[in-house]
């Protein structure tokens, strides 16, 4: 009876080893692959590249099942899990050990669970028609120099997009047009909750000051106690429009947001932005805020959609701001004519 349960157990022993080696041998390539990145200058093989947010994560979901997996009788359960236990504690550690910023990690997370599970599966079914497993063995191993190295020579593109947020506020445009130039001691307590400053913790806008009047001059923007960048006035139409080049003379803003996506980096450039007021009414104007950027990567659509949901939260809750303080200021203004 002993003998039984140990050649019962031997048998496991040996596939939670298998398990646990194509972990560890997946989280090492993982790891070179990162310093690997980080002492890259080229950010067409670097973590905006289709081979670090797809293909990577596909290849080596495809290579735990593999290990872990060896004889093929694993159920399908173990192929979609995979994907999801190894996203994890690749999220996990890029956070904890790497100080990886939230938004990067957050950006990464849903690809890297799509394509570990197609790679997972792509696995599971090549079981099927895999004949010759030493040739099967090589290609394994060989597949991420070669399509890194093909999408190395494919140029990267530079898309111009723009994020548009706007709001309707009840004042006059020439009680909105001061809080849309500059606006100083900006509270915590002011502007809207929002996905990217309230659960991601971006910090939020704490005053907008202006040099002068008139193009040429410069907007420096503060976000929270240590984020400061310049705009610098390229229009200037009072109570109409004021529009500006974005200028970031220093790191701040990758050192308290993500060190990875700097606004005038390898992945992205935030190029510029403007105000527009439209007069709906006598007691009723629009105000409209847009920001264009360049994204530079392989995966721009994508990075796009992300782009639409953090720099929208910011505008929307600049709007927020620019609208409490204006509506408060017409309303001064009712009761001092009363």
């Amino acid at each position: 009876m002993v003998h039984a349960q140990d050649d019962h157990a031997a048998p496991d022993q040996d596939k939670r080893g298998r398990i646990i080696a194509g972990f560890t041998l997946a989280l090492v390539i993982a790891l070179c692959a990162f310093f690997l990145i980080e002492a890259s200058s080229a950010a067409r093989v670097g973590f905006g590249s289709l081979w670090f947010l797809t293909f990577l994560p596909a290849y080596l979901c495809a290579l735990i099942c593999y290990v872990g997996d060896r004889d093929g009788t694993r159920p399908a359960s173990f192929y979609s899990m995979v994907p999801v236990a190894f996203a994890f504690i690749v999220v996990a550690g890029s956070m904890v050990i790497l100080h990886e910023g939230v938004i990067c990690v957050l950006m990464l997370l849903p690809l890297w669970l799509f394509f570990g599970w197609l790679g997972a599966n792509m696995m599971r079914r090549s079981r099927r028609w895999t004949a010759d497993q030493n040739t099967f063995r090589s290609s394994l191993v060989l597949m991420p120099l070669f399509a890194g190295t093909l999408e190395a020579q494919v140029p990267v593109p530079n898309d111009r997009y723009s994020v548009v947020r706007e709001i309707v506020i009840a004042a006059a445009p020439e009680e909105i047009w001061p809080y849309a130039v500059s606006n100083r001691h900006i509270a915590e307590s002011e502007g809207r909750w929002t996905f990217t400053q309230s659960i991601l913790g971006v910090p939020r806008p704490r005053a907008t000051t202006v040099t002068g009047f008139g193009v040429g001059h410069v907007r420096t923007a503060y976000w929270g106690d240590h984020i400061n960048f310049e705009e610098r006035i390229t229009q200037w139409q009072p109570g109409r429009r004021l529009g500006w080049r974005f200028a970031f003379t220093n790191s701040t803003v990758q050192d308290y947001t993500d060190k990875h996506i700097a606004p005038d980096g390898e992945f992205l450039k935030i190029d510029t932005g403007d105000y527009t007021i439209t007069r709906l009414s006598p007691t009723t104007t629009r105000l409209t805020l847009r920001t264009n950027y360049i994204g530079k990567t392989h995966v721009n659509p994508y990075a796009a959609l992300w782009g639409e949901i953090l720099l929208g939260d910011v505008q929307s809750n600049v709007l927020a701001v620019i609208k409490a303080r204006a509506e408060a200021r017409h309303r001064q203004g009712d009761h001092a004519q009363r």
